[in-house]
């Protein structure tokens, strides 16, 4: 999440999805990494206004001391163990790219679905120039080459995605659950599931 982008309507659509996955009862403890790109510009009422944006408390961010230029030393700053959602500037990454500040790498989805192995981890997915089903199976293949094994779903639109991660394809089955009984005969054409690497 980057500043520039805070408020616009992609926040609206995240805390309205986070919401009826919460009160559908998926959602276990639940925290919110915004993955600030920028840091050392976020004010208190910059996180205020993300927390009621996305539908939780203040408490439920996760806060951080380091920059995402300190790969390391930023994810092992999350101590929090329940469920969590991440928000890259643009999503996972699949290759080389030029600032990685925007992305989470395949390794580090690893690290996070590590322990605990029930965790559901979500990760929005910015896409530019491709399907947005194409973006979506590339991320998951080059997951699978990365980090092994995982269950996935993903909740799709025209130009961006929520993609759920667990180690326990459990937990993602009731998240694609969850949202086929919120979509109805739409959900056809915007969640997909599934398996990869087991």
């Amino acid at each position: 999440m980057n500043l520039k982008y805070l408020g616009d309507a992609l926040d609206h659509w995240k805390g309205s999805l986070f919401e009826y996955l919460a009160n559908a009862g998926v959602l276990r403890d639940f925290a919110v990494d915004p993955m600030a790109s920028d840091l050392p510009e976020w004010t208190k009422a910059d996180y205020a206004l993300f927390a009621r944006l996305l539908r939780i408390n203040e408490a439920q961010l996760v806060r951080h001391q380091v920059t995402l230029r300190n790969r390391f030393e930023y994810f092992n700053e999350i101590t929090h163990k329940g469920d969590l959602f991440l928000d890259p500037d643009t999503g996972i990454a699949t290759g080389s790219v030029h600032t990685v500040e925007q992305y989470i790498r395949p390794q580090e989805v690893g690290f996070l679905l590590g322990e605990p192995a029930n965790r559901l981890l979500g990760i929005y997915q910015h896409v530019r120039a491709q399907r947005v089903s194409a973006r979506v199976d590339d991320c998951l293949d080059k997951l699978k080459e990365e980090i092994g094994g995982f269950g996935w779903c993903s909740y799709e639109s025209g130009t961006v995605a929520m993609i759920f991660l667990s180690r326990r394809v459990d937990r993602t089955n009731e998240v694609a659950a969850a949202l086929k009984g919120l979509l109805g005969s739409h959900a056809e054409r915007r969640i997909r599931f599934g398996e990869r690497g087991r």
